[in-house]
């Protein structure tokens, strides 16, 4: 379940960039008159780069951009974020509430899972009818939000639109788990709904592993873990998960041996406007998220995406990752991310401009053809392989996903992790690891 080597994707990055012939420029009637800038709000309850990179594809679309993020965001130095409001974790639902009235957006973005959640609670709690409109024409149809949020339910709905997915069931219990193992031996992956950069996923390779991996994913969250994100990276969002008692749903699939895979879209009720597909090249680790990423041409993935967005009726910015089987070339659909992935905020050509795609919908105009970023097939993003190997050949080979135009940015982002940054949170992240009786990783 590794990044695929180079040599084994002949003939999936063939075809140079803007090549992808499904997804031609929206055209429709406009009145000169009635084009306007549309809002839009990012809310995110996390950190990553990628949110910032899709403000200023977003600002540089003709869109006016606020920012909802915890503190130290990345997007804070931005001078294209318009609004700025403080994503506080012992207040989610208020916050995003507030933001929503202040900034009174066209369209909101979450830009994480913890954020979907969060704006289908508020649909479900408020009497706001203007609210809960904004909510759905964001996002979709409330009754796509248990899908949105269920591994196996997902999975379930793309088998019955004729999507290739690998077998897959929900686990309420551990006799659920030893049904499975019953009929499917190992491998086969564990898997945490509400998780997400590979966290919550494990890959089993035996009965004994699977009981543990079982019993330790499906504990109530914990309260270590809460303080020590709390001391070390002054993430407080833990601490709600923890006084919540919350426990995850879990479900299990079945093992592709092959490389992830994914597609960026950009969609409009049930439409899709754009969308990139890359296979991943590198990975930070055998379940997470891509450092280095090539552009592919997959209908098979294409029409996963559209069929995918038609039946849930989408609206807004979605992830859908796959893997690659390495002894057939199938692309098989493995799960849903409700929010953007990192792929969506790189601008390419016709067909592959998420950004733009969305504010034109937004705005009653036809997308403009801007140039893209790159012609090359190789991205690395940005500073994530940077961090991992400064020494990387695909920062010299392939195009390397720097925002060169918002230099306080590419300074932020170059800074060390909140934990290795200042003497005192290394020395806590010293004494933790001691406590675990374990020692700090470099």
């Amino acid at each position: 379940m590794s990044a695929g080597p180079l040599e084994f994707t002949t003939g999936l990055g063939a075809a140079p960039v803007g090549t992808e012939a499904v997804l031609p420029a929206a055209t429709f009637a406009v009145d000169p008159g009635t084009e306007r800038t549309p809002r839009i709000l990012l809310a995110t309850t996390g950190l990553l780069p990628s949110s910032a990179r899709l403000a200023m594809e977003l600002h540089d679309s003709g869109a006016h951009v606020s920012l909802l993020a915890p503190r130290n965001h990345p997007g804070d130095v931005l001078d294209c974020v318009a609004d700025r409001m403080v994503y506080r974790a012992l207040a989610l639902g208020r916050c995003l509430e507030a933001a929503l009235r202040r900034v009174r957006p066209d369209l909101v973005i979450p830009c994480d899972e913890r954020t979907v959640r969060d704006l289908h609670q508020l649909w479900r709690q408020t009497s706001d009818r203007h609210l809960r409109s904004l909510i759905e024409a964001s996002l979709g149809p409330a009754d796509s939000f248990p899908t949105l949020t269920s591994r196996a339910d997902f999975l379930a709905l793309a088998s019955r639109h004729g999507v290739r997915v690998p077998p897959s069931m929900a686990l309420p219990s551990v006799t659920a788990l030893d049904l499975w193992m019953a009929q499917n031996p190992p491998p086969f992956v564990l898997k945490a709904d509400g998780s997400w950069s590979g966290f919550g996923v494990r890959i089993i390779s035996d009965a004994a592993e699977a009981k543990a991996a079982f019993a330790s994913m499906t504990r109530r969250a914990s309260g270590r873990l809460a303080l020590r994100e709390m001391l070390l990276d002054r993430n407080n969002f833990a601490l709600r998960s923890w006084a919540l008692a919350e426990r995850p749903a879990m479900s299990v699939q079945g093992y592709v041996d092959g490389w992830p895979a994914n597609i960026g879209v950009a969609c409009w009720q049930g439409e899709v406007l754009a969308a990139t597909s890359v296979e991943s090249v590198a990975t930070i680790s055998a379940t997470g998220p891509s450092t280095v990423a090539r552009i592919i041409d997959s209908p098979e993935m294409m029409e996963a995406a559209r069929r995918i967005v038609k039946a849930l009726r989408l609206t807004g910015m979605i992830g859908l990752d796959f893997m690659i089987e390495a002894a057939t070339g199938f692309a098989y659909l493995i799960e849903i991310n409700p929010r953007h992935t990192p792929i969506c905020a790189v601008r390419l050509g016709p067909g592959h401009n998420l950004a733009e795609a969305l504010v034109a919908r937004l705005a009653s105009r036809p997308a403009r053809q801007k140039p893209s970023r790159t012609e090359r097939e190789i991205v690395a993003f940005f500073p994530d392989t940077w961090m991992q190997n400064p020494s990387n050949q695909f920062l010299h080979t392939g195009y390397h996903d720097v925002p060169w135009e918002q230099p306080d940015l590419v300074r932020v982002l170059m800074r060390p992790e909140l934990r290795d940054r200042y003497r005192v949170t290394r020395m806590a992240r010293k004494a933790w690891w001691k406590l675990q009786g374990r020692q700090a990783p470099d």
